[in-house]
């Protein structure tokens, strides 16, 4: 009973600071959407898949593994590893500036090329942030992470807009972004520095963990690495490429404002199912308990969203964000159905990571983007519009969250 109410109040902090990061963007959404043109948001989600790319790895995901052991000594280690393998990254991130031409023909997007020269700096945000949310996760704080996660999204908003009646296009949209996730990691910062002490951090210590935890750069790292790729930057690079930006703009935009409304509960649920499931499997309780309290949790939020996007979609987001929008809602019908299910199968993603299994959940993945890119270039090669070729895209993803739920839940039922 006690765990149960520490669960509940833990996702209630979690839940209310994300809900107002959440909350945030949608009250600001309609100036922004009248802003920037539909070409430029297709810009800007080619500019965040590439930095998505690249900064999911800047710590070889060694950061994933933080939270797991018991010792704080070999968390530091596993902390400090993945700070230094982020520098070397970064730096290398800078050689993307040398090729912007090429990768702005490759895009068929020119915009984008003016944009290489932030990477150097987006890598090492999104990088370091990534390390600061799973230190401060470990140490329960989750009043922080929920105090970072407003300023996030007050910040890139606000900036977003300035930037918006400067007339900056594409340009002001990624600058607004950094920004945000500037001041989020500043206040993280702050909030770990006590906690941290790189005292217990050697030469040693950080050979002994890149040892044991090898799994996260050989088989995570791949996995994370292999979600973006697929899942952003060639699903986004083949829609910009055939079907234009216009199209990629207002996908975008369909994805941004309807995960963000699940945002807010998954992400809550995913830090503390993390957190839970790991104690519960460190001490041989059944994990399948908070597995099922954490699904049931995101449905209550998840089936209203469903409803009301399976009847609306199309009005809601013309009215909110646009006329220019109203094609948005029409993609969020399309595809509702398997982000419902990925809202549901989301916060307890962390499974395999506690049961050893991301060899197993790499090699699902892998087989559904190699499926789904499959089915837009389908669409494509057979002419199919662009609404056509998303429809048989959704049904893809659709088979796939529905396989992960069942892997998931039958890895928490099984013995160690």
């Amino acid at each position: 009973m006690q765990k149960q109410r520490t669960f509940s109040k833990n996702f209630l902090i979690l839940f209310s600071g994300n809900g107002v990061g959440q909350i945030l963007p949608l009250l600001f959404a309609p100036i922004i959407g009248r802003l920037f043109l539909e070409e430029e948001m297709g810009t800007l989600a080619n500019f965040i898949g590439l930095a998505g790319m690249i900064s999911i790895i800047a710590g070889g995901r060694y950061e994933m593994a933080i939270v797991l052991p018991s010792d704080k000594s070999r968390a530091m280690n596993l902390f400090a590893l993945a700070t230094r393998i982020a520098v070397v990254v970064t730096i290398l991130s800078g050689l993307f500036y040398f090729f912007r031409e090429p990768i702005g023909r490759f895009y068929k997007d020119d915009s984008i090329a003016d944009l290489m020269l932030l990477l150097i700096v987006a890598i090492p945000l999104y990088g370091f942030t990534n390390f600061f949310t799973q230190w401060l996760n470990r140490e329960s704080k989750y009043k922080s992470l929920t105090y970072s996660g407003i300023a996030r999204s007050a910040f890139i908003s606000v900036f977003t807009i300035l930037f918006g009646y400067a007339s900056m296009g594409a340009m002001g949209l990624a600058m607004g972004t950094l920004v945000g996730l500037l001041v989020a990691l500043v206040l993280m910062i702050i909030s770990a520095n006590a906690s941290l002490d790189f005292s217990l951090v050697s030469r040693k210590g950080m050979t002994d963990v890149a040892k044991e935890y090898k799994d996260f750069p050989m088989i995570n790292s791949a996995h994370a690495f292999v979600d973006l790729l697929f899942g952003q930057f060639i699903l986004y690079a083949i829609i910009t490429r055939e079907f234009g930006a216009i199209e990629l703009g207002l996908f975008y935009m369909m994805a941004r404002y309807l995960l963000a409304s699940m945002k807010a509960i998954g992400g809550s649920v995913g830090q503390l199912y993390y957190k839970e499931a790991s104690d519960s499997y460190s001490s041989g309780s059944d994990v399948s308990v908070v597995f099922r309290k954490s699904v049931k949790l995101v449905l209550y939020f998840a089936v209203p969203v469903l409803l009301v996007i399976l009847f609306f979609g199309p009005e809601i987001f013309g009215w909110y964000l646009g006329d220019r929008y109203e094609k948005s809602g029409v993609l969020a019908q399309i595809m509702i159905i398997p982000y419902f299910i990925n809202f549901v199968v989301s916060p307890v993603s962390a499974t395999p990571i506690i049961y050893r299994k991301q060899g197993l959940a790499f090699v699902f993945s892998l087989l559904s983007y190699v499926f789904g890119i499959l089915a837009i270039v389908f669409g494509n090669y057979y002419k199919l519009d662009f609404y056509e070729t998303i429809k048989i895209y959704a049904a893809v993803q659709t088979v796939y969250y529905l396989w992960l739920f069942i892997w998931y839940y039958s890895l928490t039922r099984s013995k160690k």
